[in-house]
């Protein structure tokens, strides 16, 4: 009975093993593409830097002055919590040195995010920020539709893979048989070493106060790298 187990089980591991796609019978092509996304939102940082040479509590209050300006704003837009974080306050002394010596000073911080849910108020809102004061500030173009085009961007890749991989098989007078693997993350099988994992990359369009630039619609390119193994006949 031993006997007949152990056979059986030497059996299947002969059958798995004989399933398995041998190395010299695959070939591992990367696959790239990329779409343009049309941008419809406004990406916001702002910095609140507050600083005094004498007194910390100085350093504070401008810094509530600076806070209650950009809360004003925030609330004028209507801008839903979900769309806005910050850090929290922070404070320290620092030193600036000069040929005579050093001066220490109190600076406080902090970095407020926000995203306008569309493009039209892009100039106002830098406007606005200059007049209130806010110097250390950048924004930039983002749209809803990014993660609703990562798989579009993806099943391009793959295509452009199939394309790759039929173009070294010919050359070697052999043909795809199937698709073994797509890999979008790092993976551990020996056929993928010198490969990257796949990557999708956003790359963000950068927004500018003038107006008339406005007038030409933005979009952000979104790509993918993926791995296929492909089996051959």
């Amino acid at each position: 009975m031993r006997l007949s187990i152990t056979l059986l089980f030497l059996l299947c591991c002969l059958i798995a093993q004989a399933q398995k796609t041998s190395p010299e019978n695959r070939i591992v092509v990367l696959g790239e593409a990329s779409i343009d996304v049309p941008a419809d939102q406004v990406k916001f940082t702002v910095v609140l830097e507050s600083t005094d040479s004498t007194s910390i509590e100085k350093v504070y209050q401008k810094h509530r002055v600076q806070e209650e300006k950009l809360v004003k704003l925030l609330q004028e837009l209507q801008l839903p919590a979900a769309d806005i974080s910050y850090s929290l306050f922070s404070l320290n002394r620092q030193h600036r040195f000069y040929e005579r010596g050093a001066v220490s000073y109190f600076a406080g911080r902090q970095t407020v995010n926000f995203t306008l849910p569309s493009v039209d108020k892009l100039s106002e809102v830098q406007a606005r920020l200059i007049r209130d004061g806010f110097v250390n500030f950048n924004s930039h173009f983002t749209s809803t539709k990014l993660k609703q085009h990562q798989t579009e961007v993806l099943e391009r890749a793959v295509e452009v893979a199939k394309g790759k991989a039929a173009v070294l098989a010919k050359a070697s007078d052999r043909s795809i048989k199937r698709i073994v693997k797509v890999a979008d993350t790092e993976d551990t099988d020996p056929a993928f070493r010198n490969y990257s994992g796949a990557v999708l990359q956003e790359v963000e369009a950068v927004g500018y106060s003038d107006q008339n630039l406005l007038e030409f619609p933005q979009t952000i390119p979104l790509s993918a790298v993926v791995k296929v193994v492909f089996e051959l006949r």
